[in-house]
């Protein structure tokens, strides 16, 4: 038997389905980071600022109390720094997650932040007396040739060492903010800070006006990962590129 629906029906019908559809709508909506660019410029400059605290903790400051914990707070906002910028390379980030991410890495921070402000100067035994000469790695395309056919590339980049030049510059005292003193490590805390303020305030976060313009300068020195302490955390990665150029020797940890 066939159930014969008249014009009003099928509108009341329509009328109906159409208003689920407006009222399921909103609900199901989520709100996504309209700018990544941003997002991602101000997680690189935490990155890099981070990862520079954590290298001056471990050259310097691996006898101060608690260190191996704070360590690992520093190097876990540099980590949560770096998946911010995957996230957001992988596909659209929703804000609502982005704030849960920001808010774990504040919470981190003033952690970090309550321990160091207590240290003093560090080991400053390693830092060089002067500005002498270094090596620099220079990497050139070489020789090398293409077979589309065979599916193959021949030859190698070429690597040339190359020194900097004469000594310069002997130092004949320790200034009181070079590296390893409390106030080189309260700047590295401090570009952090501005780091993390300017990515908060970019992503909508309430942060307090401390930042400034002038402050991001500190932001823009790159450095590699940050070394591992201890066998626990992994394997040590090599020391970073200082001014002279790249070293190959992994840090080694302090009986």
């Amino acid at each position: 038997m066939q159930v014969r629906r008249s014009g009003r029906d099928i509108l009341v019908v329509a009328v109906g389905v159409l208003s689920a559809m407006m009222f399921v709508g909103p609900v199901l909506a989520v709100e996504i980071v309209d700018d990544p660019v941003q997002i991602d410029e101000r997680a690189a400059q935490l990155v890099q600022t981070s990862n520079s605290l954590c290298w001056e903790m471990h050259r310097y400051h691996q006898q101060q109390p608690e260190f191996q914990q704070t360590y690992r707070q520093a190097k876990e906002i540099w980590t949560k720094a770096g998946e911010l910028r995957e996230a957001l390379r992988a596909g659209p980030v929703e804000t609502d997650q982005l704030m849960q991410q920001l808010t774990e890495i504040d919470e981190t921070f003033g952690q970090v932040e309550a321990t160091l402000l207590k240290w003093g100067n560090g080991d400053r035994s390693t830092v060089p007396n002067n500005s002498g000469p270094g090596q620099r790695t220079i990497v050139t395309p070489g020789t090398e040739v293409d077979l589309p056919l065979l599916s193959i590339r021949v030859g190698r980049p070429q690597v040339v060492v190359t020194e900097d030049g004469p000594p310069q510059l002997e130092r004949r005292r320790l200034h009181p903010n070079s590296p390893g003193s409390k106030r080189s490590l309260e700047r590295e805390l401090a570009s952090v800070k501005v780091a993390l303020d300017y990515l908060a305030e970019d992503a909508g976060m309430v942060v307090p006006p401390n930042a400034t313009e002038a402050d991001a300068s500190a932001t823009s020195k790159p450095v590699v990962e940050p070394p591992v302490p201890d066998p626990t955390l992994g394997d040590p990665q090599k020391i970073p590129p200082t001014a002279k150029g790249p070293a190959t020797v992994p840090p080694s940890k302090k009986d």
